[in-house]
């Protein structure tokens, strides 16, 4: 039962006493101090504010602890995207994520909690690019458990406490509340803005790809007509040398027949001077024929 006083007690500390520490652009809210019982379970409440958009993957969280009497530090938990529990040292078996990176919750519970755990807690969140600031902080006191006569003896101090500490829980749970309230609003907007930005981008991916496939089918068809027009060139070319081939021929076979025409004619020629000159002999033979008989019939009178 005592128990249960401290942690409701240590609860209302939590709520009554807020530190509120900042971190750049980022906001952690802590206790300043929390009470354990040797041996049972406490959460180390740790929530943060970005102005940023908050995701698995943006955001980081590290715990760390420092210990009342001089020491090192050590590390306690680590999440990114999921939870990294410690393998080794006194914090082993012992820590366990209870936080919501959605809701911009970050804390962590501490089970089997033994004296050795008493010190200082360091919640360490970054959520790119919030990535500077001051950590926030709880001291943890771990208590002896008490007897029932114990109880009695703090039963007084209790009661009045209570009495005061109701009053000014009912003016922070209302303050809360709407706190609470604006929280959740902030994280539907921030779930929708972040849902609008997916639909977006997987648009803007869509439509790249949709480019890319549009600009291959046009370097190919650009090719096709390319090489369309190469084979048009190729085969013109191919019907002009034919073309060239067959006047050559043609010209060819003019010249040839220009070249018989000219050996026909130089041969009619020929033969005309021939012929000339065959006309030109009989005359010549005639002409002396013709001499020779007026010869003769001067000489002898008595032929007719």
């Amino acid at each position: 039962m005592y128990r249960t006083w401290l942690q409701f007690l240590a609860l209302l500390g939590g709520f009554a006493v807020p530190g509120v520490l900042r971190v750049g652009g980022m906001e952690v809210f802590m206790s300043n101090e929390v009470e354990a019982v040797n041996g049972t379970e406490v959460r180390l409440k740790c929530t943060f504010k970005s102005k940023h958009p908050v995701s698995l993957s943006s955001v980081t969280v590290s715990w760390n602890f420092r210990p009342l009497a001089p020491g090192d530090e050590e590390s306690v938990f680590y999440y990114q995207d999921t939870a990294y529990p410690p393998t080794e040292g006194r914090f082993k078996g012992h820590v366990v994520w209870s936080g919501d990176i959605l809701r911009q919750d970050a804390s962590i519970s501490l089970q089997d909690v033994p004296f050795t755990f008493n010190g200082t807690y360091t919640c360490q969140v970054r959520n790119l690019p919030d990535v500077h600031g001051i950590n926030g902080e709880v001291t943890l006191r771990v208590v002896h458990k008490v007897s029932v006569s114990e109880i009695g003896m703090l039963a007084v101090a209790i009661g009045a406490a209570i009495a005061i500490v109701l009053v000014v829980l009912g003016i922070f749970v209302v303050f809360k509340y709407r706190k609470l309230n604006r929280h959740a609003n902030t994280d539907l907007e921030l779930q929708e803005r972040e849902l609008q930005e997916r639909e977006l981008n997987a648009r803007v991916l869509e439509e790249r790809e949709l480019n890319g496939r549009v600009l291959e089918d046009r370097e190919l068809n650009a090719r096709v007509l390319e090489e369309s027009e190469l084979n048009a060139r190729v085969q013109e070319e191919r019907e002009l040398n034919a073309s060239v081939q067959e006047e050559r021929e043609l010209n060819a076979s003019v010249l040839e027949e220009r070249e018989l025409n000219a050996s026909v004619l130089e041969e009619r020629e020929l033969n005309a001077s021939v012929l000339e000159e065959r006309e030109l002999n009989a005359s010549v033979l005639e002409e002396r024929e013709l001499n020779a008989r007026e010869k003769k019939e001067w000489k002898d009178p008595t032929v007719c």
